[in-house]
């Protein structure tokens, strides 16, 4: 658990933490993400439909690189998380969070008996048996941060009584379903849009939560967020990447073409 101590050490300390997002199959790429500097690796199940293997594998990958594995669940049901529980993930991120019963109901799945409604069975997360049970159960509830995507203008709404909940660490924007949940998908700079962002900022700074931002390659974005004192930021994909780098380097060649001919 060594990597969600240094999220939580970042986190005492006012720091950002800083991840990217990633479903693919390929465990190096998590690995080395790790090593490039990330904080930790969003693991994305919302959209991508992996499978528990392909969700512990980036998970193992993740930390062998050295940071945190935060896992995008499908949604708030037993069954989306439950299996991601038990192959020892740093983090669990729950989409389109819209109350405090919802967000009660995420933090119920993933915490053990009196706290919660978790099932006893995990894997990789007692250390595939290696750790005592009494050292395991003192530590399971509180090794995993619960973060909640506010992502809807109900959210925002019903955002005082999300954070109330006991157990929700983080609030994470999710701004291109929320700008569509007023019809204005993508229209980040729109005054409403930025009213709604502002709120989710205003609203996490009082309760004392820490919050962040999850998004494609948008810096000014980011900036924005980051500027106003969040915690988290995880920006782009592996196709992202390497569709903005490769732009450039075709462009680069190309240019070396035409100062040849």
């Amino acid at each position: 658990m060594k990597q969600v101590e240094n999220i939580k050490k970042k986190l005492r300390n006012g720091e950002l933490c800083f991840g990217t997002h990633c479903s693919t199959t390929e465990p190096w790429y998590y690995e080395m993400c790790g090593k490039l500097g990330y904080d930790f690796i969003w693991v994305d199940n919302e959209h991508a439909g992996m499978t528990l293997p392909m969700i512990q594998n980036g998970i193992i990958a993740t930390n062998a690189g050295g940071c945190a594995a935060f896992v995008r669940v499908p949604g708030h049901c037993m069954e989306d998380v439950k299996p991601v529980l038990e192959v020892g993930p740093d983090g669990i991120v729950f989409p389109m969070v819209n109350s405090a019963e919802e967000a009660r109901a995420c933090v119920a799945n993933c915490k053990y008996p009196p706290r919660g409604t978790r099932g006893f069975g995990p894997l990789r997360a007692i250390d595939y048996s290696g750790m005592p049970l009494d050292e395991y159960l003192a530590q399971a509830d509180d090794s995993i941060l619960l973060l909640m995507q506010c992502e809807h203008v109900r959210a925002v709404e019903h955002l005082e009584e999300i954070l109330a909940v006991d157990g929700v660490d983080a609030i994470i924007c999710g701004p291109m379903d929320l700008s569509a949940s007023i019809g204005k998908m993508g229209r980040f700079d729109d005054p409403e849009v930025m009213d709604l962002f502002q709120q989710i900022i205003d609203k996490c700074k009082k309760a004392g939560k820490p919050f962040g931002i999850s998004i494609g390659v948008n810096y000014d974005l980011v900036k924005f967020w980051v500027d106003q004192g969040a915690s988290f930021a995880s920006m782009g994909t592996p196709a992202d990447y390497f569709y903005c780098m490769s732009k450039d380097v075709i462009k680069t060649v190309r240019g070396f073409e035409a100062e040849r001919t």
